[in-house]
């Protein structure tokens, strides 16, 4: 999700309405430069968003109610078949303990702090913020469709636009009241997940329940969940198989990411909205709140939320992958869901302490390439994902569904993300935006969708 973001010193920041959503003349964002640093943290919130997002490419029946154990107990081949290697075993547990469910809340975050912006540059315009938009969130709900359908069923951006038009009913909302909502969703979905996820560990112990009965391997032979060669062989068959394959999951997955993600989701966005109101990022940058004062609740929410995400790590790697049943699954989900938004403030205060030092301005001149092309670069993702590991990558003698260790797993996010740091580089030095905000970008404003931008205009250059 690609926003303009602007960034300028101190002397030029000025206080907005708190309950506004822009201010008049020259003052709100008027004339300032993008805001580097916060491109540089969406471009770190993409390497969170690929290293979750990649399980569900690599092992298809993830997707289908396989759980997040699925297939990853099967790795190994010969005397070592079933043995689930202490490299892999690492690997898995640090992309849980460290990027589920923290990523999409810093993307998401920022989504929200886009549209002040957004409605800040129309109201400078002189146009409704209202049509601008409606027409982002249509071009949103479209993409999001395609992306879902044919790359990838956990797609977030119909959800985005699904709740871009809620947020942009409530724009005008007090600080107060965002707050409290935000609060409340979070911690109504957490909630719900832990209950459920003790309910259902109760249930599984319970001498008067089979709890075998509720393992995947039971739900697989008795016809609930399509079995792990199933779907592999569906999601890297034909195109037909893969087509009919994804039909299928986006039909489980889709209610899930607007129930159960969105409301997540929509929290960020409202914090987005107050703090962008409140310019606290562009104040963080200018070093006009202590550091003192930051590292002070930086440490306590990385201390809390990655106790919590440690033990919801735990809880499902710790030992034999699967072997705590989906009562265990489920409270790791809810402990993630409660875990998120707080080590997620961590992150984002510890990144921008780094980067509003001068020492680290090569960082965010690395980093923010591919943060300003960031809806190109999580479509591109997808796109990649799926030529390596689905039936669109077999005239490439690809399609590895199943065939990857968890460690190959996390090499491919590494050489991945790599890749795209170096394209966005390169694209960038030549266009004035990314490929897919261009026209996205074009169709919200009725502009020319793209054109040549000197290089030395951009800090890639």
């Amino acid at each position: 999700m690609s926003c303009d973001l602007s960034a300028t010193g101190p002397a030029q920041i000025q206080p907005v309405p708190p309950e506004g959503i822009v201010s008049g003349g020259s003052g709100y964002f008027g004339g300032m430069e993008r805001l580097h640093a916060v491109d540089a943290l969406r471009a770190l919130a993409l390497l969170g968003i690929l290293s979750v997002n990649i399980w569900y490419f690599a092992f298809p029946e993830n997707l289908v109610g396989g759980g997040r154990s699925a297939g990853l107990s099967e790795t190994g081949s010969g005397d070592d078949a079933g043995a689930f290697a202490a490299a892999d075993q690492w690997v898995a547990f640090a992309a849980t303990a460290v990027f589920e469910g923290k990523s999409y809340v810093i993307f998401s975050f920022l989504f929200g702090l886009a549209f002040v912006l957004q409605w800040s540059s129309a109201h400078r315009a002189g146009v409704s913020e209202v049509s601008r938009s409606q027409r982002r969130f249509t071009g949103l709900v479209v993409l999001g469709l395609l992306h879902g359908v044919f790359l990838f069923v956990g797609d977030i951006l119909l959800a985005y636009a699904v709740l871009g038009f809620a947020l942009l009913g409530l724009r005008r909302i007090s600080t107060r009241a965002a707050l409290l909502l935000a609060a409340g969703l979070w911690v109504v979905v957490a909630l719900a997940l832990l209950g459920l996820g003790a309910l259902t560990w109760w249930l599984e112990s319970a001498p008067l329940m089979d709890g075998a009965a509720m393992s995947p391997e039971s739900m697989e032979s008795s016809g609930l969940i399509m079995a792990s060669e199933e779907a592999r062989a569906a999601y890297t068959g034909s195109l037909g198989s893969y087509l009919a394959f994804q039909l299928d999951a986006y039909a489980l997955v889709a209610p899930s990411m607007l129930l159960v993600q969105g409301p997540i989701a929509f929290a960020a966005f409202l914090l987005g909205l107050v703090l962008g109101r409140l310019r606290m990022l562009e104040r963080i940058l200018a070093g006009e709140i202590a550091t003192a004062r930051l590292v002070s609740v930086m440490l306590p929410a990385l201390a809390v939320g990655g106790g919590l995400s440690v033990t919801a790590a735990w809880m499902v790697w710790g030992g034999e992958p699967g072997a705590g049943g989906l009562g265990a699954e489920t409270l790791s989900a809810g402990l993630i869901f409660l875990a998120g938004p707080v080590q997620a403030t961590g992150y984002v205060l510890a990144a921008l302490l780094v980067m509003r030092h001068r020492g680290f301005s090569w960082l965010v001149r690395l980093l923010a390439p591919a943060g300003r092309m960031s809806l190109s670069n999580y479509l591109g993702q997808s796109l990649v994902l799926a030529l390596i590991f689905s039936a669109l990558g077999a005239p490439l003698g690809l399609g590895l569904a199943g065939q990857l260790s968890a460690s190959q797993v996390g090499g491919v996010v590494v050489v991945l993300w790599l890749g795209q740091l170096g394209i966005s580089h390169l694209w960038l030095r030549f266009f004035d935006r990314g490929p897919m905000e261009a026209p996205l970008r074009a169709w919200t404003y009725a502009v020319k969708p793209l054109h040549v931008k000197p290089a030395q205009d951009h800090p890639s250059a």
